[in-house]
């Protein structure tokens, strides 16, 4: 994917509010159908100890040949005591999310290559049918802990172009994707008022510029150490996309610093 290759920096403020991996597989109808015991134990000891359970509503009225179809859907979740880290488990899918406390890529690349080893020690997935790493970040007011910012500065011209020309603009999005024939990448850019939850944080009404960067390939991928290696190359590519994203005035304000 042809991005300017951006040399790796940290910054002072972190504005992600989500960090989530995904991998998708073969139905493994033991999931649905047994309770994850042994997968719970062994998390529970990794630091996971909080624990729920989603199940779909099973709609009024429906046959009873189907309701066990629909309420087979499970999704069991894994939360660390703080609920900033989470696993996400369903017979066709485990996800692995950060919502808060983020450290940096290396941290998380450590966390996840556990959780799969003891995903594929338990379940034995066949293979990996997709995989995905997407990053989320905020800026705004409160996520940089200063008040008084233009947030519209923090945009490039060329991702909105419309803010060159007009004043009076309240919200503005912007859906890209990119494939090379391998990878794919959605990226959404996002300026308006932003309300609800983003992390630790709840906004209402405020300001903030949102970039959502989602890397994923649709193939068979049979090996945890190549669904690894696969995640760090869609690290590498985030990387020069969200720099890509950010004007020169946001990266003053975040705080360079070199790794």
């Amino acid at each position: 994917m042809n991005f300017k290759e951006i040399k790796r920096v940290k910054y002072k403020h972190n504005i992600l509010f989500e960090v989530v991996f995904q991998a998708r597989f073969p139905d493994i109808i033991k999931i649905s159908r047994e309770d994850p015991i042994e997968f719970q134990d062994i998390v529970r000891k990794e630091g996971y100890p909080e624990f729920e359970l989603d199940v779909p509503l099973v709609p009024q009225g429906m046959p009873k040949e189907l309701e066990s179809v629909v309420s087979g859907d499970k999704t069991y979740r894994f939360f660390t005591a703080e609920r900033d880290w989470q696993i996400s488990l369903a017979k066709n899918f485990i996800a692995f999310a950060c919502t808060a406390n983020y450290k940096d890529y290396e941290d998380f690349s450590e966390r996840l290559k556990k959780i799969l080893e003891l995903f594929d020690k338990i379940y034995e997935p066949s293979y990996f049918t997709r995989i995905g790493l997407r990053y989320r970040d905020i800026a705004n007011a409160t996520f940089l802990r200063q008040e008084g910012m233009d947030i519209k500065s923090f945009v490039p011209d060329y991702i909105f172009p419309e803010l060159s020309v007009a004043t009076d603009i309240k919200s503005l999005r912007k859906v890209s994707q990119f494939d090379d024939g391998d990878m794919k990448t959605n990226v959404i850019h996002i300026l308006s008022e932003a309300s609800g939850g983003f992390g630790r944080h709840q906004l209402e009404n405020e300001e903030s510029y949102i970039i959502d960067i989602d890397c994923f390939v649709e193939s068979k991928i049979e090996r945890i150490n190549d669904v690894l290696k696969r995640c760090n190359s869609f690290k590498r590519i985030i990387w020069n996309i969200f720099q890509w994203s950010i004007s020169d005035k946001l990266r003053d304000i975040l705080g360079r610093s070199e790794p």
